[in-house]
């Protein structure tokens, strides 16, 4: 009775056809399972910066594709979820956040180095999260508003500027930290802004200079008038390696005196590699981690969606999930000397001054004179000025006739009053 029982769990009774069998029998059940979960769920795309911005062009770009390509074909919505430069959703889908798959994220390239760098903040290990991809690199720039005396990389050395930031581990917040420890430039920082458009709107008022850590992608697709009116200005170009589009655009490794300032360099603008990058929580089950990462990358080559990143002037040049946490993992192995001598050039705010964002709350009355994106971006016109809001499904609050409504009732002609924060409209009042 042993020797039979033993005999029936040898291998070789299976035989290579029986394995084969297996193995095949198993994988439908594998696909099936993906399919029955996202054919009855909404997968949720959180953004971490506020609506119109280059993150949140990239993500609603990428979700009006990717449910085609996943099993289930789910129904795909973004919810835009703004705070400390993505800090506060980071942290929610590493901490909060299902972790079934119904949800992903698109936070700041940044939020991974945090963790490596010391930031208290940052309550996620990077190495868990489940990397779906990214749809570019990117190369960042300092830009200065036409109407400021900053016209050139020199004048930040000289003279400085105030530059407009969203929050700590941003882009826009760590880049002019580490210029003014490693380069020596005289900037100063106004952090606390919504998001990227809620800075250009400020730089438009005078209440800053300019940005710094600005993605090229997003102010060459979202602002080409500015930079074909010479409204704004590019000083610096930062990233591993140079943009074709800047040939004559000073480069921040050029910049270094030393081998090891070099190497520092390297280390921080690592992130740019993975540009706006798409992540799911930790623990996800493998197979729709899988499915996840596939229907990315074959969103990334499919024609509606490359036809609708052309018309939006973005640039497409996709990094796979796998690639990302690669990456990632290779930054945190760095030699710990470098390690610590970035940590200082981002941290140290000794030779910054920083000083809070007031975002007012105002009121303005016109006729809508645009309406995109499903009333997600309405455009007023009210004395001979062009106002442009982003109005979220959530935060704003829509009035017709008296009634409420939703912001997709938002139609050209109508009178409306709008009471808005920096680029985002509170509540709009129309007759």
């Amino acid at each position: 009775m042993k020797r039979s029982l033993k005999r029936s769990f040898e291998p070789a009774t299976f035989g290579v056809g029986g394995l084969l069998g297996l193995a095949l029998a198993c994988a439908p059940v594998l696909a099936d399972e993906v399919e029955d979960f996202y054919k009855r769920k909404t997968l949720t795309v959180f953004v971490g910066y506020s609506p119109g911005g280059g993150y949140d062009t990239y993500s609603r770009t990428v979700a009006r594709h990717i449910g085609k390509h996943l099993p289930g074909n789910p129904r795909v919505v973004v919810k835009n979820r703004p705070g400390a430069g993505s800090m506060l959703l980071t942290n929610e889908l590493y901490n909060t956040l299902p972790k079934d798959g119904s949800v992903i994220a698109v936070v700041g390239r940044g939020m991974p180095m945090e963790p490596l760098f010391g930031t208290k903040e940052a309550q996620y290990d990077p190495t868990r999260f489940n990397w779906i991809g990214s749809a570019n690199n990117e190369v960042s720039v300092c830009v200065s508003w036409h109407q400021t005396a900053v016209t050139r990389f020199d004048d930040l050395l000289s003279t400085g500027m105030v530059v407009g930031g969203t929050g700590p581990g941003a882009d826009t917040d760590t880049f002019p930290t580490v210029l003014n420890n490693v380069i020596g430039t005289k900037l100063k920082l106004v952090t606390g802004y919504p998001g990227g458009n809620d800075i250009l709107l400020a730089m438009e008022r005078g209440e800053v200079d300019g940005r710094c850590g600005y993605s090229w992608s997003s102010a060459k697709s979202r602002q080409a008038a500015w930079l074909k009116e010479g409204k704004m200005r590019v000083l610096v170009q930062m990233s591993s390696e140079k943009h074709p589009d800047l040939p004559d655009v000073p480069f921040i490794m050029d910049l270094a005196r030393d081998e090891t300032q070099r190497q520092v360099l390297e280390l921080i603008f690592a992130r740019q590699a993975w540009g706006r990058p798409f992540l799911a929580p930790p623990d996800v089950p493998a197979a729709r981690v899988a499915a996840l990462q596939k229907a990315f990358m074959a969103t990334m080559s499919d024609a509606a969606f490359l036809e609708e990143a052309r018309r939006q002037n973005l640039e497409v040049a996709p990094i796979s999930g796998d690639t990302i946490e690669r990456l990632i993992k290779r930054v945190y192995a760095s030699p710990q000397n470098i390690i610590e001598a970035a940590t200082v050039a981002q941290a140290d705010t000794k030779k910054i001054q920083i000083s809070k964002a007031s975002v007012p709350i105002e009121t303005v009355d016109g006729a809508i004179e645009k309406v995109a994106t499903g009333g997600r971006q309405v455009t007023l016109g009210a004395g001979g000025k062009a106002y442009q809001f982003s109005v979220s499904g959530s935060r704003t609050a829509v009035m017709v006739k008296g009634a409420k409504a939703k912001r997709d009732t938002l139609a050209a002609g109508m009178r409306c009053k709008v009471t808005y924060q920096g680029a985002e409209a509170k509540e709009i009042a129309c007759n």
